[in-house]
């Protein structure tokens, strides 16, 4: 949720609290004013009717003002001075219908007997005076309420203008290119400290990642020249036939070792070239070539240990990535699934539009299949595996947008590369 969303959220909310108590309290204040107003009115009756009172009988059912009296009732309670205001509800003839009205009721009482006087006002276009102005009321809190949200809408995006330009900027900063990061000047203190703060990161981030790279790439050469040396030389004492069977073991074993340092050099600056997207040249691919080809190469593996080969192929499937990277892909998938099968076992691989599946035949894991993914994990104990071939498959699977799941079902061991959904535009790999 973006921020002016929340802070609009926020204040409808506490918009919406306040209206509602304010709205309540209105409408108690407007009938409190409009009772007592009434109630002016039924006193100034009452003053009418002692002014007339000489003939009583002859005052009952006549208005008083904009007041009625009712009929007087007889009563027995003689010291009953208090006066007392009430709504009641009345049977109106004309209207055959309940109407509200405003009574004010006393006693009055002569040398031989008490009467109750009952005056009455009409409520009904009072009550109707008081929906009307509530309702607009109502109307008008809400107008203004939504025309606030509309002006802070206003307000937010263009106070936060600055913010998501350089939020653009930061978002596409590419440390291969090695340009400085350049974000827009902006009239807000806080946002222009957030830029300052960001400018010098970014050039930090640079130079460390221009030191590391460099690293990367001298230690890459200055290792690799001594290891080719070193297998050279336990070549060639591998080829002395006059060497004792423990030396030349010895020797061998020492060539093995040498061979997987190597093996292992070079995996792990791959491993570190994809992380820092050293693999900008994004084209399309088609999968189906690079599986044919692969296959290929291990047809005498493949035959030698008498596995069954199936491969389920949809038409012109494509996805977009770096072509080196997806022959690694590839070929990571396929070798492992070769390496890991038994003898007389099945290699199944499946190709569509969604994605790719490669099931190989073999035991279950012993650990948890969580951990495949993980860098020098080994689900055998193999010495020519060095771990790293499914965490190579991980990380050119994340930087493409693809998703892998593993699972263990039917005696196979099942691999699922799932493609990203194609929206018409080049596969975008976030920079560093």
């Amino acid at each position: 949720m973006k921020l002016a969303t929340k802070t609009s959220l926020n204040f409808l909310s506490v918009a919406l609290f306040t209206f509602l108590f304010a709205i309540i309290a209105f409408y108690y204040t407007l009938r409190s004013q409009v009772d007592k107003f009434v109630n002016n009115e039924l006193n100034k009756a009452k003053i009418a009717f002692f002014e007339k009172s000489d003939n009583l009988s002859s005052l009952e059912g006549t208005y008083l003002g904009a007041c009625q009296l009712m009929p007087l009732k007889s009563t027995t309670n003689f010291n009953d001075t208090i006066v007392h205001y009430q709504d009641t509800l009345i049977f109106d003839q004309q209207a055959n219908k309940y109407l509200p009205y405003r009574q004010m009721s006393f006693t009055i009482s002569t040398q031989m007997s008490a009467f109750e006087v009952r005056i009455i006002r009409p409520l009904e276009e009072t009550d109707r005076l008081i929906i009307n102005i509530f309702l607009i009321m109502t109307f008008l809190v809400i107008l203004l309420i939504i025309a606030l949200l509309i002006i802070n809408q206003y307000s937010s995006h263009q106070i936060w203008k600055d913010f998501y330009v350089s939020l653009d900027k930061i978002n596409k900063f590419d440390l291969n290119i090695q340009a400085d990061l350049e974000l827009p000047a902006t009239d807000i203190k806080e946002f222009e400290d957030l830029n300052t703060v960001l400018g010098r990161m970014s050039k930090r981030i640079a130079s460390d990642y221009s030191r590391m790279k460099e690293y990367t790439e001298n230690a890459s050469h200055e290792i690799q020249t001594p290891l080719a040396i070193i297998n050279a030389k336990l070549e060639l004492l591998l080829q002395c036939k006059v060497l004792p069977e423990t030396q030349f073991q010895i020797i061998a074993d020492a060539s093995e070792a040498s061979d997987r340092l190597a093996r292992l050099n070079k995996t792990l600056i791959l491993l570190t070239r994809i992380e820092n997207r050293q693999f900008p040249e994004i084209e399309t691919i088609f999968p189906q070539k690079i599986i044919e080809y692969q296959l290929d190469n291990y047809d005498e593996i493949i035959q030698s240990r008498r596995i069954k080969l199936c491969t389920s192929f949809e038409p012109d499937v494509s996805i977009q990535m770096n072509a080196h990277l997806s022959d690694i892909l590839i070929l990571n998938l396929i070798k492992n699934a070769i390496r890991h099968n038994i003898p007389n076992g099945v290699l199944n691989i499946k190709l569509n539009a969604n994605g790719l599946e490669i099931a190989n035949s073999g035991e279950p894991l012993l650990v948890d299949s969580e951990l495949l993914f993980n860098r020098f994990y080994k689900s055998t104990k193999s010495s020519k595996s060095i771990g790293l071939g499914l965490s190579i498959v991980k990380e050119i699977s994340e930087l493409f947008n693809m998703k892998i799941k593993y699972n263990y079902s039917e005696n196979l061991h099942r691999i699922h590369l799932i493609f990203p959904q194609k929206t018409g535009k080049a596969v975008e790999i976030n920079p560093i």
